[in-house]
């Protein structure tokens, strides 16, 4: 009888091969954890982005549309009457010199767009501002050089621009402007509007980029940029919005 006959079956241990065996799954197993744990937090890192993306464009759009609904309205002001009677009138639409919607067609850096509106509508500007003293409120937006969204009211001499997005890399703009006498309505850059006031709508068009990279993500070639460009392929994620406001108090511009 051999000496490993003779030891009792719970006392005995493994033999080489099965402690090989057993370590080569060991292997496996940790590899296949380490590997579903590394997609795993690049899907987290992709939707973090992704969410992210969609966080500045709501902010973006959203501080512009309400703005935008502004521009160019009146409201109401009281007035006594020599007979003694109390009359409540309508305002001017617009500060004579200011107008209430203004653009600037250009280079990334270079476009912008200027709402106004009067201060007894609302006294709040797009940064949520109500200090100021002027007659009337008039937000421009525009890209830094940080590639955020800024805007400011342009009529304090101590304001300046204050970041509502980041992450953007193209703002482009559109104004729908009408003829009257064709009664037809064609969409044009800033530079090819005959009159501000014959607008009726804007297209506001933003590309935000995600801050950091996420490396299993690439750009779809169904997807583009403001001007149809392919999107860089850099790790970044990338979203292209683009949203539609109509002047409302412009309603009667339409043909």
């Amino acid at each position: 009888m051999s000496a490993r006959q003779g030891i009792p079956p719970s006392q005995r241990g493994y033999t080489l091969p099965e402690l090989l065996i057993g370590m080569a799954l060991s292997l496996l197993v940790i590899a296949a954890a380490t590997s579903a744990y590394g997609n795993s937090q690049q899907t987290w890192n992709a939707m973090a982005a992704a969410d992210a993306v969609h966080a500045n464009a709501r902010v973006a759009l959203r501080n512009i549309r309400e703005q935008a609904l502004m521009a160019g309205a009146a409201y109401l002001t009281s007035a006594n009457h020599m007979d003694g009677l109390f009359m409540v009138e309508l305002s001017p639409s617009e500060l004579a010199g200011h107008a209430a919607l203004a653009g600037v067609n250009g280079a990334k850096n270079n476009e912008s767009i200027t709402l106004g509106h009067w201060r007894a509508l609302s006294s709040y500007d797009c940064q949520g501002n109500s200090g100021s003293t002027h007659t009337s409120v008039r937000n421009d937006y525009k890209i830094n050089a940080n590639k955020e969204l800024s805007c400011k009211d342009l009529n304090p001499s101590n304001s300046t621009y204050q970041a509502l997005a980041e992450g953007v890399e193209d703002f482009q703009l559109l104004y729908a402007e009408v003829n009257p006498q064709t009664q037809t309505i064609q969409w044009k850059t800033a530079n090819q509007v005959s009159d501000m006031r014959q607008v009726s709508a804007i297209e506001v068009c933003l590309r935000i980029a995600s801050l950091s990279t996420v490396h299993n993500t690439r750009p779809s070639s169904q997807l583009k940029g403001c001007h149809g460009e392919a999107l860089p392929s850099d790790g970044r994620l990338r979203r292209t919005f683009k949203r539609v406001t109509a002047l409302r108090n412009r309603d009667g511009l339409k043909p």
